[in-house]
C-alpha cells in the first residue's frame, strides 16, 4: 500500500510541519516567559524534528546503537508535552514512568541483535516490531496523561483532551505496521511510512490542540470574572442565572441570608464599614459552604445589596441549619458593631419548574424570621 511513497518527502513534511510549530511556541514563550509550557512544547517538536532528520541520514546496517538511540529519541520527543501539560496544570514535573517507553523502544531494537550475537536467531523484523511496541506504548501513556492533567487544569475545556487523543491515534497505525511486518506484507519502512502519514493529521491536531489550552484557560478566567461580584468577588446573578437549569435538581437546599439593619450601619459607621461588613459575611458564607457536609460544595452568590444565597446541593434540612447557625456565629464578629443576620431556608421540590421557585420559597422564610424579630433562621 505504501510502498510508492516517498519516505524523504513524508519526513521533510513533518519537519517543516514541526519547525513551523517550533517557531509558534517559541515566539509565545519568548512574548510571556513564564509560560514555560510553550517551551516545553517547542522544545518537543525540535527533539522530534532532529530525530527525523537523524532516521532519514543515518540507515546503514552497521549503525545498530544510533539508529536504536533515535528511535528512544522519537518516543522520548513526546516527553516535553507532556511536561508543558503537566506545568500548565500546576502538576509535578517528572515521574518516573516517564522514562519507560523510551527505555523500552531502546531495548526492543537492540534485543534481537544481542540475542543473534548470542547465537539466538529472532524472526526477521523483530526489532522493528519490538520498538514499534515501545512507540505505541509512549503514545498511549503519555496520551492518557496529557487528558488527565488538562482535566483537572481545565474540567470545561476540550484542547488537552483532544491534543491527549489525538497522541492515542497514533497506536493505530503502529499496530497496522506490527501487523504488516509479522505477517510479512509490509516493506522495511512500512513503519516510517505510517507514522509519518499520521503525523499529517495528528501531528497538527496535537499542536493545534495544545495552542488552544491556554486561550480556553483565559476564556475561562474571562468567564468567572464577568461571573464574579466585584466588592465580596463571591458569585452574581449572572452565573445563577446561567446555572439555573443544572441547579435544579430535588436535594438541593438554599439558604437566603439578609444583613439585619444594613442601612443603620451605613448610616452610623459609613459605606466603607458597609462594605466590610458585606465582604466579611461573604467570607463567612464562602468557608460555610465548604466546610457544610454536603456531597458537593456550596456555592455563594450575592442577590444584591446585602441579601445573599447559599446553594447547597445534596444536602439536608439539618445541614442547612447547621451552615445558617455556623454563618450566625461567624458574622457576630465581622466588625466593631453588632451585626446580625435573618436566614429563610427552603429546598428544591419535585414540582418546581424553575429555581426561581425555590428562591421565592426561601426569600417568604426569610421574610418570616425578619417578622419574628430578626436574627433567626426559618425553614
Amino acid at each position: 500500500m505504501f510502498t510508492s511513497i516517498d519516505l524523504a518527502t513524508l519526513r521533510l513534511c513533518s519537519a517543516l510541519a514541526c519547525v513551523t510549530f517550533v517557531i509558534i511556541f517559541a515566539s509565545l514563550w519568548r512574548g510571556r516567559k513564564d509560560q514555560l509550557h510553550h517551551a516545553h512544547w517547542a522544545a518537543s517538536l525540535l527533539l522530534y524534528c532532529v530525530t527525523l532528520g537523524g532516521l532519514e541520514w543515518i540507515y546503514l546496517p552497521d549503525d545498530v546503537l544510533i539508529r536504536a538511540l533515535l528511535l528512544a529519541a522519537l518516543t522520548a520527543s513526546n516527553i516535553p508535552v507532556v511536561t508543558g501539560v503537566r506545568i500548565f496544570a500546576g502538576r509535578p514535573l517528572w515521574r518516573w514512568w516517564m522514562g519507560i517507553p523510551p527505555a523500552a523502544t531502546l531495548i526492543g531494537f537492540l534485543l534481537p541483535h544481542l540475542a543473534r550475537t548470542g547465537g539466538v536467531e529472532l524472526p526477521a523484523g523483530s526489532e522493528q516490531v519490538l520498538a514499534t511496541l515501545g512507540l505505541a506504548l509512549g503514545m498511549g501513556v503519555f496520551g492518557v496523561d496529557i487528558i488527565r492533567q488538562s482535566d483537572r487544569a481545565m474540567p470545561r475545556g476540550y484542547g488537552g483532551r483532544i491534543a491527549g487523543l489525538a497522541m492515542i491515534a497514533y497506536i493505530p497505525c503502529y499496530l497496522y505496521a506490527i501487523a504488516g511486518e509479522v505477517l510479512h506484507m509490509a516493506t522495511p519502512s512500512t513503519l516510517a511510512v505510517a507514522a509519518l502519514l499520521s503525523d499529517q493529521l495528528l501531528l497538527m491536531l496535537l499542536n493545534l490542540s495544545l495552542l488552544a489550552m491556554p486561550t480556553e484557560a483565559a476564556l475561562a478566567a474571562l468567564r468567572e470574572r464577568t461571573w464574579q461580584d466585584g466588592l465580596t468577588k463571591v458569585y452574581n446573578r449572572a452565573w445563577l442565572q446561567t446555572n439555573e437549569d443544572a441547579l435544579l435538581k430535588v436535594g438541593t437546599w438554599l439558604a437566603h441570608i439578609d444583613v439585619d439593619h444594613f442601612k443603620s450601619i451605613n448610616d452610623r459607621f459609613g459605606h466603607a464599614a458597609g462594605d466590610a461588613a458585606l465582604i466579611g459575611l461573604a467570607r463567612a458564607l464562602s468557608a460555610a459552604a465548604q466546610e457544610s457536609k454536603t456531597q458537593r460544595s456550596g456555592h455563594v452568590v450575592r442577590m444584591g445589596g446585602d441579601e445573599f444565597l447559599v446553594i447547597m446541593p445534596q444536602a439536608s434540612l439539618v445541614t442547612a441549619e447547621r451552615l445558617a447557625q455556623h454563618v450566625r456565629a461567624a458574622v457576630s464578629g465581622i466588625g466593631p458593631f453588632e451585626c446580625t443576620v435573618s436566614t429563610g431556608l427552603a429546598a428544591v421540590e419535585a414540582h418546581d419548574r424553575s429555581f426561581s421557585d425555590a428562591i421565592e420559597r426561601a426569600d417568604r422564610q426569610l421574610y418570616a424570621a425578619k417578622l419574628a424579630g430578626r436574627d433567626r433562621i426559618a425553614a
